[in-house]
C-alpha cells in the first residue's frame, strides 16, 4: 500500500478489511509499527479513517467490508483478510479504482485460502482468465518476522487439514459443510462415560470437580456436564430448559441434579456479564446460588478459531463425550453446519449450536488456543 501511495501521488487510495474492529484490531497497530520503526511519517484520522502521508495529497480511506462501497474513487486499494471478505465487495472495490491520472492503477490482497468451498477458489482459481497475479506463500518462509515458537504452536494447534490451509497456504477440502468437521464417533464418542468419583469405604462416594459449559438463552438453555484430568475433557451429562428458561431456573436445576458449587466450575457465555434472562444480569444470578467459581473471558473467541481449535482437540480425542447422556451436544457435533461467507455456525435450528457454543467458550479457557496471537484476559468470580 505504501509502494501505491507512492506510485500514485496526489491520488485517493482504499484500503478495505472485513470490520473496523478487525482493522483497529490488526492493521492500524502493525501499520504504527512499521511507520514507527522506518520512520515513515503519517497521520491517521480516527473520526473519518484515513491515512495521510507527506508525499501525496491524496489519502488512503479505510472502509469496512460489511457495508455497500458507495462513491469514493480511488486509484488503487488494499484488502485485509480477503477470503474473510464477501466476493460482491471485491468487486465494488474494483469498481472504485478508475481515477484516470492513476500511474499504477492496481488492487492489491492478501489472505489465506479458507477451503475450496470459499466463493474466491472459483473466482481466482477455477477460472482466472487474465486477471489476478497469484503469489502463494508458506508461513515458514516468514520466519525471520515471527517469534520463535510460533511455527510449532500451529502444529500444536491444528489438524493436518487446517495445516495445510493455515501453514502451507493450499487451497484444501474442509471436509464439507459441518462447523465441527473432525468430530468422529470411533474417537470422540464413548457410552462408558460417566461422572468421576472415588469410593471412601463401603458405603461412600466422593465425586471429583465437575466443570460444567453454559450458554445463555431464553429457550433451549443449556449446560453440559464435563470430566477433567488435565488433558481430557469428557462429556457426561446435560441439563436443558427448553421454555421460558432462565439463569435463575438453570442455577437451580444444577444444584437439583447434585453439583454443589464448592466442587464445581462454571464457564458461561461472556455474555452474561451484562444479559439478563430475569432482570439480573446472568453471572450475578449464579454467583446469589452459591456458584462463585466462575470462569470468562472479556469476550467470545472469534469463531473461526473456535472452530480451529475445537476441531484440532476432537481430531487428537482430547474432547470426548456419552452421546447417550447428552444427545444435544452430540447432535451440535454433528449436525452444526458452517456459513460458508461468514464462517460462523448456522442457527436456522433454534435448538442446536446452544451445547456447543458452552462447549467453545470452556475449552478456550481450559486449554487455551496456541495459535492465538493475542490472548484474552480470564475472568473469574470467587
Amino acid at each position: 500500500m505504501l509502494q501505491l501511495s507512492l506510485a500514485n501521488k496526489d491520488v485517493h487510495g482504499g484500503l478495505m478489511c472485513p470490520s473496523l474492529v478487525e482493522f483497529k484490531k490488526d492493521v492500524l497497530p502493525l501499520g504504527e509499527e512499521i511507520f514507527e520503526d522506518n520512520n515513515i511519517p503519517y497521520r491517521f484520522n480516527g473520526s473519518d479513517y484515513t491515512f495521510k502521508f507527506p508525499w501525496s495529497k491524496g489519502k488512503i480511506y479505510v472502509v469496512s467490508s460489511e457495508k455497500k462501497i458507495r462513491g469514493p474513487n480511488w486509484g488503487f486499494a488494499g484488502i485485509n483478510e480477503l477470503t474473510l471478505c464477501p466476493l460482491v465487495r471485491y468487486k465494488e472495490i474494483i469498481g472504485r479504482v478508475r481515477v484516470k491520472k492513476a500511474q499504477q492503477p492496481q488492487v492489491v490482497s492478501v489472505g489465506t485460502p479458507e477451503g475450496i468451498a470459499n466463493e474466491y477458489y472459483e473466482y481466482m482459481i477455477e477460472d482466472p482468465g487474465d486477471k489476478f497475479t497469484i503469489v502463494y506463500g508458506d508461513t515458514r518462509h516468514n520466519q525471520a518476522n515471527l517469534s520463535e515458537d510460533y511455527v510449532q504452536n500451529l502444529v500444536d494447534s491444528y489438524d493436518k487439514v487446517m495445516l495445510d490451509a493455515y501453514l502451507s497456504g493450499l487451497w484444501v477440502n474442509m471436509a464439507g459443510n459441518r462447523f465441527y468437521y473432525a468430530y468422529e464417533p470411533d474417537i470422540n464418542c464413548d457410552t462408558t462415560i460417566q461422572r468421576k468419583f472415588s469410593v471412601h469405604g463401603d458405603n461412600y462416594r466422593q465425586y471429583h470437580h465437575t466443570h460444567i459449559s453454559l450458554d445463555f438463552n431464553v429457550e433451549y438453555m443449556t449446560a453440559v456436564c464435563w470430566n477433567y484430568d488435565g488433558r481430557t475433557l469428557t462429556a457426561f451429562d446435560e441439563i436443558v430448559i427448553e421454555d421460558n428458561a432462565s439463569t435463575e431456573k438453570m442455577a437451580q436445576a444444577i444444584l437439583a441434579r447434585g453439583y454443589v458449587p464448592h466442587q464445581t466450575t462454571l464457564y458461561p457465555d461472556p455474555a452474561g456479564r451484562a444479559r439478563k434472562t430475569d432482570g439480573r444480569p446472568d453471572h450475578i444470578v449464579l454467583e446469589q446460588n452459591g456458584f462463585t467459581d466462575i470462569k470468562f473471558r472479556g469476550g467470545a473467541p472469534r469463531m473461526r478459531e473456535r472452530q480451529l481449535h475445537a476441531n484440532n482437540l476432537l481430531s487428537k480425542g482430547i474432547i470426548k463425550i456419552n452421546p447417550d447422556s447428552c444427545p444435544f451436544l452430540h447432535k451440535d457435533l454433528v449436525g452444526v453446519e458452517q456459513d460458508k461467507i461468514k464462517f460462523g455456525k448456522i442457527k436456522d435450528n433454534p435448538k442446536m449450536t446452544h451445547a456447543s457454543d458452552g462447549m467453545d467458550y470452556m475449552v478456550d479457557i481450559l486449554i487455551p488456543f496456541r495459535g492465538r496471537t493475542k490472548r484474552s484476559t480470564t475472568q473469574r468470580i470467587r
